[in-house]
């Protein structure tokens, strides 16, 4: 079997002899992209056995940050294929556990070398866990919906707690009006300055609330995982509308229209009162991320972030007072306004004092809570 080679390369001349030395060698190039973020993109769509990653490249996310995404979202083997051979790159390449490093120029040689013993390691490894962030849904025994009622939409609004007890019927026609849409990586479904015209609960990957800055900069506020209805009380705020949101990463949302929402609102003011308690306990969850981000240091800011992350994305361990976080170091630079590299030497500081497990690519293991909550004190 052919293996496929997704090559990453800004040079366009520099990526056709790649892909004809490649070719020549039987191996088969299913693409050739310029950046990062396309690099991110196709690893999903074509899934290659293997990937040539340039370090420079076009766009904002280099070939470290986007072999950190695709080795924790598709465990794809990367060879880097680079003229950058100095400590510090070295250093934060090491970090993405690479399958090989190639220094231009190279021999054909070299190259094929490095892609047999990236598919020899890859094979011999242990198979990674699965771990897939998606809404869990447990429907009721017994329950009969009425024919044309669908049954994943009906169960996944029930599940939303200002919900909670709204009778079947109005449960229903809002999912008869629910819409299941597809988020990809950085694609927004909200902008900043506009009135949403539907709400939207997140049922697999995750969103990120952006806020910009007066000087044109983004910053991450806040990130919303499956379960999270922050998009159903953002349609029903009258005063939110400074705030975009975007896929961080390939999402799927149940969206439902805002004048649905409302209509049951004013018929039900049970609901109406837990949508205003919600919505101060979310902006209250905001203004504490916030306060924790206003450190000058960086290194407060980033404890600052794990520590608000933690109650919402943790998933637990064998340890009540571990917790690990699904987010790559790239992702956790976005939310505290910080560059990928400075979170990485961040983070590796917190390990090798004990206080984080990062041996897992796009997992951040929190070994001690209360230590970690030490430290920002």
């Amino acid at each position: 079997m052919t293996t496929k080679v997704l090559v990453v390369e800004d040079e366009g001349v520099v990526a056709l002899d790649i892909t004809q030395e490649l070719e020549s060698a039987g191996y088969s190039v299913v693409g050739h992209v310029a950046s990062g973020e396309d690099a991110v993109a196709k690893a999903g769509e074509l899934r290659p056995q293997v990937i040539l990653m340039d370090i420079h490249l076009q766009g904002e996310m280099d070939g470290i940050a986007a072999a950190e995404q695709i080795s924790s979202r598709f465990n794809i083997p990367i060879i880097f294929v680079t003229a950058h051979a100095d400590e510090s790159t070295l250093q934060r390449a090491k970090l993405t556990r690479p399958y090989g490093y190639v220094i231009k120029p190279f021999e054909p040689n070299e190259l094929r070398a490095n892609i047999e013993i990236a598919l020899h390691r890859y094979k011999a490894a242990p198979a990674p866990e699965e771990e897939v962030e998606t809404l869990v849904i447990h429907g009721e025994e017994g329950v009969t919906l009425p024919t044309g009622v669908d049954e994943f939409k009906y169960e996944a609004i029930k599940s939303v707690s200002v919900f909670e007890g709204l009778p079947p019927k109005e449960l229903q026609d809002l999912a008869n009006c629910a819409v299941v849409q597809d988020i990809g990586a950085g694609e927004f479904i909200s902008m900043d300055g506009e009135r949403p015209n539907f709400g939207f609960m997140v049922l697999s990957g995750r969103l990120a609330v952006i806020k910009s800055t007066t000087q044109g900069k983004e910053l991450t506020i806040d990130l919303l995982i499956p379960g999270d209805c922050t998009g159903i009380l953002r349609a029903l705020d009258p005063l939110e509308t400074d705030t975009s949101v975007r896929g961080q990463v390939d999402a799927r949302v149940l969206a439902i229209p805002t004048a649905n929402l409302r209509s049951v609102l004013e018929k039900n003011p049970t609901v109406y009162r837990r949508v205003a308690v919600e919505l101060m306990q979310r902006n209250r969850r905001s203004n504490d991320l916030a306060l924790g981000l206003a450190h000058s240091r960086v290194e407060s800011r980033i404890v600052a972030a794990l520590l608000a992350l933690a109650p919402r994305f943790g998933r637990p361990t064998t340890s009540v007072d571990q917790t690990r976080i699904f987010l790559t170091r790239k992702e956790l630079a976005d939310l505290t306004g910080t560059t990928p590299e400075t979170a990485i030497r961040v983070t590796k500081n917190l390990e090798r004092e004990g206080l984080l497990d990062l041996t897992k690519p796009g997992v951040i293991k929190i070994l001690s809570l209360e230590q970690l909550k030490g430290v920002a004190e």
